[in-house]
């Protein structure tokens, strides 16, 4: 029982320095988006993906992409047939998504830390199995 609540004890301890650290964290304000910047994101992210736009009228959408032009691209929001065409110049924010290299690297120090958890684990639970070990018993006769 002892070692369980040792272990939850230090579990919540860790989470509590990493939300500590997080919240530290400074933040950056968001740069304003170009209309040539959005068509580079927009290409790049590519057909049929999805992405979030934020335009200029307060109007949020998330959609898929259908279609890229020149001044405009076009996306097809969940459950709507129609195809939204969206002028560049009128996006403010837009929200693609973690890329490929950054999903690979989130997955990569969760599959760290679990390694680093367990190796802990099994260090301190095979430090608490080892007993000390006993004086051995006398082989001659101790009283006289």
């Amino acid at each position: 029982m002892g070692r369980i609540t040792r272990s939850l004890s230090r579990l919540i301890a860790m989470l509590l320095v990493c939300a500590l650290m997080a919240a530290t964290a400074p933040v950056a304000e968001a740069r304003p988006l170009s209309a040539e910047k959005v068509h580079t994101r927009i290409a790049s992210r590519g057909l049929g993906n999805w992405v979030g736009v934020e335009l200029q009228n307060g109007t949020a959408f998330v959609g898929r992409i259908v279609s890229i032009d020149r001044d405009s691209f076009g996306l097809q929001l969940h459950n709507d047939p129609e195809v939204t065409p969206i002028r560049y110049s009128n996006v403010v924010c837009l929200h693609t998504g973690l890329s490929r290299g950054g999903f690979w690297a989130v997955t990569l120090a969760g599959i760290g830390g679990a390694v680093a958890m367990t190796a802990v684990g099994f260090s301190m639970m095979h430090k608490e199995q080892q007993l000390p070990t006993l004086p051995t018993l006398p082989t001659q006769s101790v009283i006289p």
